[in-house]
């Protein structure tokens, strides 16, 4: 069986982080309103616009985290590889890139980024676990683009690649 061709870019999103933070929006815009409605006249008269102005902003800034959250997106184009979690976004140079895993258990992938004489795991929501074969398919596909344009772990100490696992407390 032959494996399908990479395109030059990859583009991936998570389908259930985005209807997650999608719906939990919903769920809070309906539950402050109907909080707001269930006051009551009397109450809410007596609320200034600084008052239900605060309040409306801390509603508004929760939706647009969850929301940011549920947008998190991977871009691999070129040299490098792009990370938008949430608000925040990384580049990273193909060539400090060691691998790209997800574990059993893991919510979601990890880059790991080569530096100093260390390993480092950095986040991708954009691929998770909740997604089954589809998010399989993602870290296949990412792991042979990156693969094709020279990430490689062989420079990386192996002990750092696959570290022992942390002690369970039933072992204790």
């Amino acid at each position: 069986m032959s494996e399908r061709p990479l395109p030059e870019r990859l583009s991936y999103a998570s389908g259930p982080a985005l209807m997650t933070g999608v719906v939990l929006s919903i769920v809070l815009m309906s539950s402050a309103l109907f909080g707001w409605w269930a006051l009551g006249k009397e109450v809410r008269d007596r609320v200034t616009w600084a008052q239900a102005g605060t309040l409306l902003f801390f509603v508004l800034l929760m939706v647009a985290i969850m929301l940011s959250i549920g947008y998190s997106r991977l871009w691999a184009d070129g040299d490098q590889v792009v990370v938008r979690n949430g608000p925040f976004l990384h580049r990273h140079p193909v060539a400090s890139i060691a691998g790209v895993r997800m574990r059993p258990g893991d919510a979601w992938a990890s880059l790991l980024i080569k530096g100093d004489g260390e390993l480092k795991r950095r986040p991708v929501l954009a691929i998770q676990s909740l997604e089954g074969a589809g998010g399989q398919a993602k870290l296949v596909d990412l792991r042979r683009w990156l693969v094709e344009r020279g990430a490689t772990s062989s420079d990386v100490d192996p002990a750092l690649l696959d570290p022992p696992p942390a002690p369970r407390p039933e072992d204790d």
